[in-house]
């Protein structure tokens, strides 16, 4: 996801290249002992690109700043889980049946989208691979609640844990906006709706429980069937007739996340709040709402803003010097190359654990559970028994001047 303001905010911040030579792990000198291949897999086609090439383009950068460690080369292979512009579970699945068949990949970092880790965790604990995602934040994927369908022991055929991820939950996600609703935009009726996806439901039904928490009102609630609905007036209408003073999206940008916003037009004045989680942060959700995008729409990101930490200066402005497609930079970029930058750490403890040796995908997985205290761009990471970080961060972000705008972040505990 494009983000303009990565520019502006890097001008805020001091000087990690030096820093990024000194997380990389004990790099390598002598022979050749070997190919490891760290995957990664994201929608990165269609209107997904905006969304998926960030967190891609930071793996790529990760492994290309680590191409060697202890003797063994370090490569990156990419996936693409999009199929005509859209992520797809079943996609997601048959990438991950090529990883598990080639004895190289030792780690991956992905997926993006949480319908898609459903499907493809189970595919990757089977044969032990380890799996870290910079994005996926439904709660279910690692945490067990009544509502859960699957649970997550489901997932996990093994018995054992093989997933991890770096996000904040949608169990914090979706209540940090609904709090943000009615504290700082001071609105206590809302409409809220979803695409109906593992994701957008989930999230959307957190925000809806912290309004209703916070003696606030769910006017308006519905859930669709997005690859089929494309006019959301009625539903606009019908929260407009309650009062609603503001909607949420529980979706993403590629699920028509903002299209309601662009068919708020003639319903709703333009003063009223739209917002959403980092599903509809990037260019496209600018676009599909057209003139209608203005300061009154917001989004949370369940990972921190690199560029608010001085360290990161030189780290950002050198990874900007070379990846320089508009996609490239995007709220999940540094993210993408934290989760990396945490399996070549792993990796490199496992190294030590085989002797020197290649280390199995069960090594592997034991230094990511590891880990502990890891410093990085965006956090400082260790794992809980489920695979949750014991601390994210929560960011908030506003449209302005043409493009989103960092507005706060602050850490929460799992």
């Amino acid at each position: 996801m494009q983000r303009r303001w990565f520019s502006a905010a890097a001008i805020l911040a001091g000087a990690l290249v030096a820093a990024a030579c000194s997380q990389a792990p004990a790099g390598g000198g002598g022979a050749n002992k070997g190919e490891i291949i760290i995957a990664s897999d994201f929608p990165t086609s269609g209107a997904e690109r905006s969304s998926g090439r960030g967190p891609e383009a930071g793996v790529a950068y990760a492994v290309s700043l680590n191409s060697n460690i202890k003797g063994f080369t370090i490569t990156h292979k990419p996936y693409d889980d999009a199929v005509n512009g859209a992520h797809d579970p079943q996609k997601g699945a048959q990438n991950f049946t090529d990883m598990v068949g080639n004895s190289k990949i030792l780690g991956v970092v992905g997926p993006f989208n949480s319908n898609v880790a459903r499907a493809t965790i189970p595919v990757a604990n089977r044969a032990s691979l380890v799996m870290i995602s910079p994005a996926n934040t439904n709660e279910c994927l690692t945490q067990t609640f009544s509502y859960c369908d699957p649970q997550p022991s489901a997932l996990r055929p093994t018995g054992k844990n093989n997933y991890f991820r770096i996000a904040a939950p949608d169990t914090v996600q979706g209540p940090a906006m609904a709090d943000f609703a009615i504290d700082t935009l001071k609105i206590t009726k809302l409409a809220v709706w979803s695409d109906n996806e593992t994701f957008g439901k989930g999230v959307a039904d957190n925000f809806a429980k912290e309004i209703t928490k916070k003696n606030g009102t769910v006017v308006a609630r519905s859930d669709f069937d997005w690859k089929s609905t494309n006019d959301f007036r009625p539903f606009l209408q019908k929260a407009k007739d309650a009062g609603a003073q503001g909607i949420y999206a529980g979706a993403t940008s590629a699920t028509k996340g903002c299209i309601p916003r662009a068919q708020m037009k003639g319903i709703f004045t333009t003063d009223i709040p739209y917002m959403g989680p980092d599903g509809i942060g990037d260019t496209q959700c600018i676009k599909d709402a057209g003139d209608n995008a203005n300061t009154n729409m917001y989004f949370t990101n369940a990972a921190a803003e690199a560029a608010q930490d001085p360290a990161n200066t030189a780290l950002i402005n050198d990874f900007k010097s070379k990846y320089t497609s508009k996609e490239d930079l995007g709220a999940y970029t540094f993210p993408g190359y934290d989760c990396a930058k945490i399996l070549l750490d792993a990796i490199s403890r496992a190294i030590d654990t085989a002797g020197g040796n290649m280390p199995t995908r069960e090594q592997v997985v034991a230094a990511v559970q590891a880990t502990k205290g890891l410093k990085l761009s965006t956090g400082t990471y260790s794992f809980d028994n489920n695979g949750d970080p014991t601390s994210a961060t929560m960011a908030f972000y506003q449209y302005k001047g043409g493009d989103w705008s960092f507005v706060k972040q602050f850490s929460v505990g799992q």
